[in-house]
């Protein structure tokens, strides 16, 4: 919680003419009843960016913006103060000077944090004023010392185990069985990933981490602790310790240094024992906004006239990881006001949100997405979310509440925007609902970010330009060129040596008007549509790439890749 009062940060933004005042009491107001940061709630609905919000305090408060991300900060700088002081107080030490250290902090107001921090250190400290995601990315700092004793906490544990002789709910609460576990979830969030696979193979048991959206091997384990990490998983879920022949999804919650994961649980019967996926879902303090998960200018214009019909479909399509959930629920944190009603039917809920109805779909009970939406139909709805359209009766249930006054958003598994049309007409909804209810249809892939901190100019040979765009003919009938700019990843400590941290999203959008729409009403091929949607300006997924790449921001090996597949 800041330590500068409303009226202050009010008068702040205001002054700084990127928020007005009605925008701050709209964002107060939702803040207040649904118990968040006003500023946080400004940030989610895009009135203004976070690095913004830091410059404007940096210059309210008369100090300087330090952007910690351009910054390689010292292990023994860091650690002056303890993990879980800079952890609870948001703040970490950057750099020192002969009697003072420099002190990045989210909210410049906590005297009591700077007092801390020269009491502790013997040092005057000075200052700075950074954003909450960038120190909550440094703070990555401290977890250095999982990464060196990663396998040495896990062997050291392994010789403790007693797993011999003991049934799966004892070897479930062996305290090495626990600590192993725990380590690998640690180091899993450390190392950012997304996913953690445990599989059983004939001779050794893997554990696997997907990280930026690539899996790679961590550690090999004994074949005789799978069983005691398996029950300890299935435990936690709340899931049958003695089921091994049915597969068993679950959940749990994992906390460490007050920060929550939510763990998401696949596990499957396989040839040699038990495969365990667990999703990793980060339970940050606010969401991503539209701009930082990718979306440009002309495209967010879109998405906002989009969003702010009162009825219509919106459709999010893509490969499985691609993003489609979390584009969608960034659009429900900006909809989401005290003033309306949003419900939602998913499988599984992914993420719990505040003042929004979720069910989960549990296809034991007959409770379907069909059954779920007619459900949420008798609920006075003004906004809903179906998690995916896989069938006729859902497609059907979807349009017909779109029609009937609802805003409606669901993901498809489409390669890009234009066949999303064909695709539905093709499951059976009528032509005419579909033109009349079609807003717009988001397609998206997700391509790894350069290093911030080792990025650098690339030269290419004039034989490598001649294959990447023998490469771009092969994927797009369209006449686009090569960007002149590119950028590559050196590999560093930072990102592990990969030119690669973190990921973000490339996007075409498809708006649906008069003409799309006498084009779905004469059930007009994905082609025909693609090129009326070109025709009016739309930028394929391979041109938003391109842009992307010319602003450093990715590769455009990576790009290639998404878009090939």
């Amino acid at each position: 919680m800041l330590h500068i009062t409303q009226e202050e940060l009010k008068k702040a933004l205001i002054s700084s003419g990127f928020v007005d005042e009605k925008q701050f009491n709209s964002a107060l107001k939702e803040a207040e009843s649904t118990d968040r940061n006003v500023a946080d709630v400004l940030i989610e609905h895009g009135d203004i960016s976070e690095e913004y919000l830091a410059e404007i305090l940096a210059d309210y408060f008369g100090m300087e913006f330090v952007s910690l991300k351009k910054l390689k900060i010292a292990e023994e700088d860091a650690k002056m103060i303890p993990e879980n002081v800079a952890k609870i107080k948001k703040i970490i030490i950057f750099g020192k000077e002969k009697d003072a250290v420099k002190l990045a902090m989210e909210d410049p107001g906590d005297i009591e944090a700077i007092n801390y921090v020269e009491k502790q250190t013997g040092l005057r400290a000075i200052p700075y004023i950074a954003t909450s995601s960038d120190i909550r990315e440094a703070l990555g700092i401290y977890k250095k010392s999982i990464e060196t004793d990663f396998a040495r906490i896990i062997q050291e544990n392994l010789k403790k185990s007693a797993t011999g002789g003991l049934d799966e709910a004892q070897m479930a609460q062996d305290m090495p069985v626990i600590n192993i576990l725990d380590t690998i979830i640690e180091y899993a969030i450390a190392e950012r990933a997304s996913d953690i696979h445990l599989e059983r193979l004939p001779k050794d048991f893997v554990v696997r981490f997907r990280v930026d959206g690539v899996l790679k091997d961590m550690i090999t384990l004994p074949t005789n602790i799978h069983p005691a990490l398996v029950a300890r998983i299935k435990i936690l879920s709340n899931l049958r310790i003695d089921e091994h022949r049915l597969p068993q999804d679950g959940r749990f919650r994992f906390e460490a240094d007050n920060h929550h994961t939510a763990m998401r649980i696949s596990i499957i019967p396989a040839f040699y024992g038990e495969k365990v996926a667990i999703r990793l879902l980060d339970e940050a303090e606010r969401f991503l906004t539209l701009e930082e998960l990718g979306f440009g200018k002309d495209d967010l214009k879109i998405i906002q006239s989009a969003i702010r019909e009162p009825h219509g479909m919106i459709l999010s399509t893509g490969p499985t990881g691609s993003g489609k959930t979390t584009t969608l629920y960034t659009i429900l944190h900006i909809l989401n006001r005290p003033e309306v009603n949003i419900s939602t039917v998913e499988d599984p809920i992914e993420y719990d949100i505040k003042r929004v109805n979720q069910i989960q779909v549990n296809p034991k009970i007959g409770l379907n997405f069909a059954e779920g939406l007619r459900s949420l139909l008798r609920q006075d709805p003004d906004i809903l979310m179906v998690g995916e359209i896989r069938d006729k009766e859902t497609a059907e249930m979807a349009v017909h509440s779109a029609l009937t006054g609802h805003l409606l958003l669901s993901t498809l598994h489409t390669n890009d925007a234009a066949t999303a049309i064909p695709r539905l007409l093709d499951i059976g909804v009528e032509p005419f609902l579909l033109a009349s209810t079609l807003n717009i249809v988001i397609a998206q892939r997700l391509v790894r970010k350069i290093c911030t901190n080792c990025v650098s100019s690339l030269k290419r040979s004039e034989e490598d330009k001649k294959r990447l765009e023998q490469e771009i003919k092969g994927i797009t009938k369209e006449n686009i060129a090569l960007p002149t700019q590119l950028y590559t990843g050196k590999g560093c400590d930072t990102c592990g040596g990969s030119g690669y941290k973190g990921r973000i999203g490339i996007f075409e959008i498809l708006k649906v008007n008069s003409q799309i729409q006498n084009l779905i009403i004469s059930r007009a091929s994905a082609e025909k549509i693609k090129a009326q949607a070109l025709e009016e300006k739309m930028d394929t997924l391979l041109e938003d790439g391109f842009r992307k790449v010319e602003g450093g921001l990715t590769t455009i090996e990576e790009v290639l890749r998404v878009t090939r597949e």
